[in-house]
């Protein structure tokens, strides 16, 4: 197993060192990983301000532990991970500690330098990831938080003691993240198109902590469990993993997360605003919309790529979701 700790407030730091430990390139602000040690890319992505955001796209064939040290002088870090693994995968932060059993996750997620934060991905680990270190100057001066330094702070304590800093991914949150990772490697301006669709994730979380802040005592997630908020993320990532094949059906869901098919039904609609089935059938056009607007797919392509035998059945679909037949897109 490879072992890597680290406390640096800047990828600019960052990148180099992890670089060095995995004995890969790094040069034009990107990580290209050494075969021996996995398959895939990290890249350093600027915001403006001094802000990076850190890109992650990468397959491990070694087993690693990923390891933030607590550091005195607050910053945040906002994570947006997606992590699939054929063994079980897990997360430690602050000392609780959380495993994944589907060996699917995707959620979002805000830490805090005052707190330790331990991954360990056996080898295998698919890693998608839009990570951005963010100062307590950058917050106040977008955020409008209206709160000075100790402010801030306390802020993040409160919404962490009620689990309110980890956010399940809606569909927002993935259009945006899937058009980073979908942007092709020859696209002008790519650069600013991954950009904007950080931005985005952005500007999506903090509003809706924003709001979190506002109305703690309406949210939905507010007498929640944490393991029961863990294990729905756990379920959306299952829905949206393979488009290709039919989802899971609600039992099986159920038996999963170790909820009755009713609680699992109304606990996943309070997080998610929707239906268990109306949720994938929303994701699934939304990647059928993105893929044709690469235009490097016809019509029948993407049908059939999502599941879809018969594209009459597609392009229904398509216009309820969105108003419009695929090929008028």
């Amino acid at each position: 197993m490879v072992h890597f700790s680290y406390n640096d407030k800047s990828y600019l730091t960052f990148y180099p060192k992890f670089a060095e430990k995995l004995s890969s390139t790094f040069e034009n602000n990107r990580i290209i990983l050494n075969p021996e040690t996995g398959k895939g890319t990290l890249e350093m992505i600027p915001l403006g301000d001094g802000i990076y955001a850190s890109v992650t796209n990468f397959r491990l064939n070694i087993d690693f532990k990923f390891c933030r040290k607590k550091v005195e002088e607050p910053f945040f870090i906002l994570h947006f991970d997606e992590m699939k693994a054929n063994k079980d995968f897990a997360l430690r932060l602050d000392g609780e500690l959380f495993k994944a059993k589907s060996h699917a996750l995707t959620a979002a997620m805000l830490t805090c330098s005052l707190f330790d934060l331990c991954y360990f991905l056996p080898a295998h680990t698919h890693k998608r990831s839009v990570n951005i270190i963010l100062t307590k100057d950058w917050i106040k001066k977008y955020m409008n938080m209206g709160i000075d330094d100790e402010g801030i702070c306390q802020t993040f304590f409160n919404l962490k003691l009620q689990h309110l800093t980890h956010e399940p991914f809606n569909t927002e949150y993935r259009t945006y993240f899937n058009q980073i990772f979908d942007t092709p490697a020859d696209k002008p301006m790519r650069e600013l198109h991954i950009r904007n669709a950080v931005m985005m994730l952005i500007e999506t979380y903090f509003s809706r902590l924003y709001k979190k802040q506002k109305s703690i005592s309406e949210l939905p997630t507010r007498n929640m469990q944490a393991r029961d908020l863990y294990k729905l993320m756990e379920v959306e990532s299952l829905l949206v993993k393979d488009f290709s094949k039919a989802p899971p059906t609600i039992v099986d869901l159920a038996a999963y997360t170790e909820m009755s098919v009713s609680k699992l039904k109304s606990s996943f609609k309070k997080v998610y605003g929707t239906g268990i089935y109306e949720y994938f059938q929303k994701n699934r056009m939304r990647k059928a919309q993105n893929m044709l607007l690469t235009h490097r797919y016809t019509v029948k392509e993407v049908g059939l790529q999502l599941g879809y035998t018969n594209l009459s059945n597609f392009s229904l679909a398509f216009k309820k979701e969105f108003g419009i037949l695929p090929s008028e897109l």
